[in-house]
Order: structure tokens, then C-alpha cells, then sequence
């Protein structure tokens, strides 16, 4: 008989039971991710209030500067209406440079932007170049933004030939440097610069036919641009009577006063001193003249004459402007300036300058060397720049350095006919002194509006 063992009992699994260590470890996950979260949310909004408040930053910076800009603005405006005002308006302090002069910005709702300290720097003897620091804080900010900015005026030295009346320029005509006619221009050379006219057309002396501002067989005529504005020749009177303030003794300038003659003949030296000379006669062959006395260079480098003045040099090395005229003005009595030989600089480079400022003409007589070098800048308020094309006879090289300005074009330098030429300097050059723009002989007329030549943000405070 078999027995039947009973089968063994099986018991379900029981559910697991959670540990308590397996708890703890869920709950430390929980709390550093909720942890790490947090940090984060920390940091990102840190990272926003800092970008907002770099953005602020660069905003109150970038402010700063365009009213420090405002401050430059504001003096190149004052400048124009008040050319030779360093001080803003007042009369401290005493020596340069001037400032520091405050004012307010406002925008246009009449909201402070902020303020600009300016400080002027007036121009170096012989230059039109006046220097102002602006300095621009905006409310809210530590610090402040600063601009170094050079504010400069041209000078009637400004082109190789200026000319009140028409220009005329021949097929052998070079000019370096550029040209400007408030009338009308026929070019006919080659040109290495603009060459400008203030009117669109005109009837031109040479064939009585209409013809553009420039016109002509010469070149290259992407230089030729009309019309552009005038320059003004009636604002040299002014000038000539600041020359004339300027010439006395206690301003620092020599006034040759009256010579007893026929004027004075001026020999500029290689050491800087001015041979004076009254002119006792003058003829076709030249002149007669007794020496004087020999005089230092004036100390603001000014020299006025109420007579004529003749006058040479070679390798002079200083900076000097030499007038002549009779004030107040009247047509019977201007005064000219003649050049009777080589007037040369010691060098070529800045240093410098010889301006000649005549009242009626700047004239080469009949009796000047067949060769002349001239290097000077040539202005001739109511009359002409040339050579004595009525009398005198042939020459043969004419070469200038520096520039000319005339009212008139009743001379020239050389004479077409007879083949070639007839009378004057066939062989011309004429060089324009870049110097010149900015960096005249002393007190020479300017012409047109102070301009910003250049300018730079100041990193520090020296």
C-alpha cells in the first residue's frame, strides 16, 4: 500500500520592507539636486542683475562721452562766432591753458544729461590749430569720459593758386596742390590736386563763350568739382588792420614807420636778423637804397610797413609775415610788395614760413633774375600775384614753394606769342606748402570755419 506524503507548504514572498539607510539616500538626493537648483537659480539671477547692471554701466559710459562729444561740439560752435575767444566767453585764467570751463547738457525735454569741464589750448605761434580737453560726467556714474580734440581754421595759404577773378592755366601749367577760383577756371596743364570754381558756368575772358565752372584740355578732370563755395577777399582788411595792432613794439613786432623815401627793401638773413634798407630810387635796372640799421626778428614774428616794401633772402630760418598797407583803406594809396630776388627757406619743413601780405599787389619787377626760386606764401588783397608781363622782357625759370592768393589776375608769370613765349618766365613750377594749411606764417588771414581736424578719447589723466 503505498502512502502519500503530503506536499511541502509553500509560503508567498513577502513584500520588501523599505530600509531605512535606502530612505536617507532618496532624501540626500532630493535635497542636493533641490540644493544644486537653488544654486543655480541664484547664479542665473545674479548673472541678470550683473548684466543689467553692466548694461546700465555702458549706457551712463557711453553717455558720458557724447557729452563729453557735446562739450567739443559747443566750442567748435563758439569758436565760429567768436574766432579768437580761448575763454569762453570770460577773462580767466589769465595765461593757457584756459579752463576748466562747466556746463550743463540738457536733451531736448530740457533733462540734465550730464556736464563737460573744457579746458583751451590756443594756437602756437603760427598756427590755426586751437586744442580742447572735454570732459563728460553723468549723474549716477563714478568716473568720466574725456576727449582730446584739435579744432583748426584755413588759412588764406590754404591753395597753391586762390584767385577772386577767373583763372587761366596753359597747356605747359603743373600745379601741385589745389586750385580755386571764385570765378571761373580754364585749365588747360596738368594738375596734382582739386581744382575748384564757385560758379556753375561762366563767360569766360579768353573766347566770351559760356563754359562750365572748370573746363578746358587739361586734366585729369576728376579733380575738377563746381560749384563750391566762395572765399572771401573783404575779410582781409580786417586782418591787415590786426597786423598793424600787431606790429607795435609792445605787442612784440616791428612798424618800419615812415622811411623819408620811396619805402623800405627788406633783406632776410641765414641768421635770422632783417637787414632794413630805405629805397631812395627805382628804375628799370633795379633800385638805390641806404642801409638803416639791422633789425632781430620780432618776437611775434609780425613786420608792417605803410609804404612800399621791396625785398629777398636766402635761407632764412624763421617764421615772419611781412604787410604792406595804408589804413584806413583807399584805393589811390594801397601799398604793394616786390620781390626783387630769391626769397628761400633754410629748410623746407615747417619750421619755416614767410607770408607776404600786400595791400594792392605782390609783384616780381622787370629787373629780378632771369632764374627765381620764391618760397613764401604770396596774398595780394585787392590786386595780383606776377611779374611785370607789361615791361619786362624774357626770362627763363620761375619756381615757387608755398602758395598764392590774389583778388586779381591782371599778371601772370609768363607771357604766350612770338612761337613760344614773349616775355616772363616760360619754364613755371609751382609747389604748394601742405604746411601752410594749418600752420601759417604768424597772423595770417584765415578764411572759412574752424573745423574738427582730428580727435581721440584721453584713457587717463596726465
Amino acid at each position: 500500500m503505498m502512502i502519500r506524503l503530503p506536499t511541502p507548504f509553500r509560503s508567498q514572498p513577502k513584500a520588501r520592507a523599505t530600509r531605512p539607510a535606502e530612505s536617507g539616500y532618496i532624501m540626500l538626493t532630493v535635497l542636493v539636486a533641490a540644493l544644486i537648483l537653488s544654486m543655480l537659480g541664484t547664479i542665473a539671477a545674479q548673472v541678470i542683475i550683473n548684466n543689467a547692471r553692466f548694461t546700465k554701466f555702458e549706457e551712463r559710459q557711453q553717455q558720458a562721452l557724447n557729452v563729453a562729444e557735446a562739450g567739443i561740439n559747443y566750442y567748435l560752435w563758439h569758436l565760429a562766432h567768436n574766432p579768437s575767444d580761448y575763454q569762453d566767453g570770460g577773462s580767466t585764467p589769465t595765461s593757457p591753458p584756459y579752463g576748466p570751463y562747466s556746463h550743463n547738457y540738457y536733451d531736448n525735454d530740457g533733462n540734465l544729461l550730464g556736464t563737460y569741464e573744457l579746458t583751451v589750448t590756443p594756437p602756437a605761434s603760427g598756427s590755426t590749430v586751437t586744442t580742447v580737453r572735454s570732459v563728460g560726467k553723468v549723474p549716477h556714474m563714478q568716473g568720466s569720459r574725456t576727449i582730446l580734440a584739435q579744432l583748426g581754421q584755413p588759412s588764406f595759404s590754404n591753395y597753391i593758386f586762390l584767385s577772386n577773378t577767373e583763372l587761366n592755366f596753359s597747356p605747359t601749367s603743373t600745379t601741385n596742390g589745389p586750385v580755386h577760383s571764385n570765378s571761373g577756371i580754364q585749365f588747360d596743364g596738368t594738375s596734382n590736386g582739386p581744382v575748384t570754381s564757385a560758379k556753375t558756368t561762366y563767360v569766360a575772358g579768353s573766347d566770351g563763350s559760356t563754359h562750365n565752372g572748370v573746363w578746358g584740355a587739361g586734366g585729369p578732370t576728376s579733380q575738377w568739382q563746381y560749384p563750391v563755395p566762395a572765399i572771401d577777399f573783404n575779410s582781409v582788411t580786417v586782418n591787415l588792420s590786426d597786423l598793424q595792432t600787431q606790429s607795435s613794439a609792445a605787442n612784440g613786432g616791428v612798424n618800419l614807420g615812415a622811411s623819408g623815401a620811396l619805402g623800405w627793401y627788406l633783406l632776410l638773413k641765414s641768421n635770422g636778423t632783417i637787414d632794413i634798407y630805405k629805397v631812395t630810387s627805382e628804375t628799370s635796372a633795379g633800385i638805390s637804397k641806404t642801409f638803416v640799421r639791422n633789425q632781430s626778428a620780432p618776437t611775434n614774428g609780425i613786420v608792417f610797413s605803410t609804404e612800399e616794401l621791396w625785398l629777398s633772402g636766402t635761407n632764412y630760418p624763421g617764421r615772419l609775415t611781412i604787410a604792406a598797407a595804408k589804413l584806413p583803406d583807399n584805393a589811390s594809396q594801397r601799398k604793394s610788395i616786390n620781390i626783387i630776388d630769391n626769397l628761400t627757406y633754410a629748410v623746407q619743413d615747417g619750421s619755416a614760413a614767410v607770408g607776404l601780405v600786400a595791400q594792392q599787389d605782390v609783384f616780381v619787377p622787370q629787373y629780378a633774375p632771369a632764374t627765381l626760386t620764391v618760397n613764401a606764401a604770396l596774398l595780394a588783397q585787392f590786386g595780383s600775384v606776377g611779374y611785370d608781363t607789361a615791361n619786362g622782357g624774357l626770362k627763363t625759370t620761375f619756381s615757387l614753394y608755398g602758395a598764392i592768393a590774389q583778388n586779381q589776375n591782371s599778371y601772370g608769370f609768363k607771357v604766350a606769342g612770338c612761337g613760344s613765349y614773349c616775355r616772363g618766365y616760360p619754364t613755371t613750377s609751382y609747389n604748394f606748402d601742405s604746411h601752410l594749411i594749418y600752420a601759417p606764417p604768424p597772423k595770417f588771414p584765415t578764411t572759412g570755419n574752424y573745423s574738427v581736424l582730428n580727435w581721440r578719447e584721453q584713457l587717463y589723466n596726465p
